[in-house]
């Protein structure tokens, strides 16, 4: 004879109609909530022999989807067996497995303890609680259960595909920490030493490791770490060597097997001594244009020169676009031109106002072309080419110079009432905001001259010897020139090591170890510097004078 019967025995309880009730017995009501049991069993024992004890296991329905509700109240009715004290103890049990799992873990429990009337009902309640907040139909682990991430269904024993990805970037799963209580990201992949690479030159400082990670834990981190100068693109560990008076492979020599580098005049491409070229635009190697007054736009390609005599205009700045050599000029009158290396014609733009465009700058691959150029106004103009340049913004400053690497790292200098000013492009060029200097910079400075080497360092220079470097972000003073007086009138910069400026004093001044020192000296005075590297240098100015320094 069963100790105890399901739902059907609730009539045995109640009697018949007309009958007297034969015996006494427990009314157990069940319920549970807040969780799906694999497994929900009624154990009742006698209280004075616990080895006389019985097991039902108690059905639960299933919803449409297959699964045992999240709640549901059951009622059982239970009698005293023959040999057993009238004192019951009762216990309710649900565990996440199936019945028919052996050890199953139990994830909730409640007992009472009852004693069975000779006639009548005794009523016991048990109510069962769990947490399954994902509803994955398994039970946190503080309660006992296997889920050790109830916030994400997909979390659970015997899931699959639960791909996700460490701190370090690597590629794991997601299982149970040792202590049971959480999530974590498991991977077998072996970390890699990340480097800082601010130059971008692809090799990374040693002096500058980030972390150990599957995947780079910055943009523009690298895994090798042997470049000796991490300020320039023109040195890093097995580059060839330019012979530029840099150690551009890193084995700690310069120049090995080089000729000496020395500053060598191009024959005079026009036959005035009374020009004056105003701007340089280098495009490839041994190849540059020159521009000028009156008109005078020449390329220079090795030692033979072609003269261009159909681009009237007072020319000071110039850029050439190294895919085809075409250069693009802005003049003192507020023009710009363009011209071919194989003819066309100087096709001409107007600003529409009489200023002078002291900078100009572009980016281009031959099938896109943009430019920028600043004006003695303030204005800055985007060259779209061939579409017309348009004004993008002005700013309240006479502008001397622009330049960047990319749109997003351009920079423009000048002066407004004897303050020193440089301005920072955003990263499409359509907004500037004026940047932080230095403290303790001469009154009445015009910075002249600006030059990007990437996007972690910039060099401006000007008036009273003064040159800034930008590093990361912030502006700091480098030794001003030997000659408070000197005023650098253009720059170029390729790295720390390799930075020179033309000054008024008839000088290319070089910096080394900290220290300027001449590099040059001519009788007339430079106006414009520009390059393709530290290995090719290539300075103007008066006296119809082209210089180009290299092998």
């Amino acid at each position: 004879m069963r100790l105890f019967l399901w739902v059907l025995l609730i009539l045995t309880i109640a009697g018949c109609k007309g009958e007297e009730r034969q015996a006494g017995a427990v009314r157990v009501d069940l319920s549970y909530a807040t969780f799906r049991p694999g497994c929900l069993t009624l154990t009742v024992s006698d209280k004075a022999d616990p080895s006389r004890f019985t097991v039902e296991e108690l059905e639960t329905a299933e919803t449409p989807g297959g699964r045992p509700p999240r709640g549901r109240e059951l009622t059982v009715a239970v009698f005293r067996q023959e040999g057993w004290s009238r004192d019951l103890i009762v216990t309710l049990d649900a565990s996440e497995q199936g019945c028919a799992v052996e050890n199953r873990r139990s994830v909730a429990s409640q007992t009472q303890e009852a004693q069975v009337p000779e006639e009548g009902v005794v009523v016991v309640r048990l109510d069962l609680r769990a947490t399954d907040l994902d509803d994955d139909g398994f039970v946190r682990t503080d309660e006992g259960g296997t889920d050790c991430d109830d916030a994400n269904a997909a979390v659970k024993p015997g899931a699959s595909n639960l791909a996700c990805a460490t701190a370090q970037g690597c590629e794991g799963t997601f299982s149970c920490t040792a202590e049971g209580v959480s999530t974590a990201c498991v991977s077998p992949q072996t970390f890699t030493p990340w480097y800082k690479d601010v130059d971008g030159d692809g090799d990374g400082d040693a002096s500058a490791p980030l972390i150990s990670a599957c995947t780079a834990p910055e943009s523009g981190a690298v895994t090798t770490s042997g470049d000796c100068d991490d300020s320039s693109p023109f040195v890093f560990n097995g580059r060839e060597e330019l012979c530029d008076r840099l150690d551009n492979n890193c084995n700690g020599q310069t120049d090995e097997m080089c000729t000496p580098g020395a500053w060598r005049e191009i024959l005079p491409p026009d036959g005035s001594s009374s020009t004056i070229w105003r701007a340089v635009a280098v495009h490839a190697q041994g190849q540059a244009w020159v521009a000028g007054n009156a008109g005078k736009v020449v390329h220079v390609a090795g030692t033979s020169t072609k003269n261009y005599a159909d681009c009237p205009g007072e020319w000071i700045s110039a850029w050439a676009r190294p895919i085809d050599g075409r250069v693009f000029l802005g003049s003192e009158q507020g023009g710009f031109a363009t011209h071919a290396l194989d003819g066309g014609g100087c096709g001409g733009h107007y600003t529409g106002n009489q200023e002078r465009l002291n900078g100009l700058v572009g980016f281009g691959d031959g099938t896109a072309t943009t430019l920028f150029a600043v004006s003695g106004a303030g204005r800055i103009f985007r060259w779209n080419y061939p579409a017309d340049p348009v004004l993008v913004t002005q700013v309240n400053s006479a502008l001397r110079a622009i330049h960047g690497t990319k749109v997003s790292n351009l920079l423009a200098v000048g002066t407004m009432n004897g303050t020193p000013q440089i301005f920072a492009s955003n990263a499409d060029g359509s907004q500037w905001r004026e940047e932080a200097l230095p403290a303790g910079l001469p009154s009445g400075l015009t910075l002249r001259s600006v030059h990007v080497v990437h996007d972690g360092l910039a060099f401006a220079a000007g008036d009273k010897g003064v040159v800034l470097m930008r590093a990361r972000g912030f502006w700091s003073e480098l030794p001003r020139l030997p000659v408070a007086t000197t005023d650098t009138l253009s720059m170029v910069a390729y790295g720390r090591t390799a930075l020179y400026v033309a000054a008024n004093d008839e000088t290319v001044k070089r910096l080394v170890n900290d220290a300027w020192t001449a590099d040059y000296q001519g009788a007339w005075t430079p106006t414009a510097i520009g390059g393709l590297g530290p290995h090719e240098i290539w300075l103007v100015g008066f006296r119809n004078t082209v210089i180009r320094w290299g092998q």
